[in-house]
C-alpha cells in the first residue's frame, strides 16, 4: 500500500515516538488552566516530567464559563535520566 503525506500525517505517534505519554484534557477557567501549566512547567524544571506541548485554550460548547486544553506529558521515574 502506497503511503501519501497526508496519511503519514493524519498517523498518531507510536509507542517509539513517545514511550510513556499521557494525554491530558484540562477544562476549567481560562485562569485555573493557565495555573495548570504553570504547575505542569514547575514539575518539569524539578525532573518529574517532560510537557511536549501544551495547547492553547479553547471555550467549550454551551457554556462561557468553562474553557478547555490538551497536553502531552512524559512521565519520569525518580532518578531517570534525561
Amino acid at each position: 500500500m502506497k503511503q501519501t503525506a497526508k496519511g503519514a500525517a493524519m498517523r498518531k505517534p507510536t509507542k517509539e515516538h513517545y514511550p510513556e505519554v499521557c494525554k491530558v484534557r484540562v477544562q476549567s477557567t481560562p485562569e485555573q488552566i493557565s495555573h495548570f501549566h504553570e504547575l505542569l512547567d514547575r514539575c518539569e524544571e524539578l525532573g518529574l516530567c517532560n510537557v511536549i506541548n501544551f495547547s492553547e485554550i479553547f471555550p467549550n460548547k454551551g457554556t462561557s464559563r468553562y474553557y478547555r486544553a490538551y497536553s502531552d506529558i512524559m512521565l519520569r521515574m525518580e532518578g531517570e535520566d534525561e
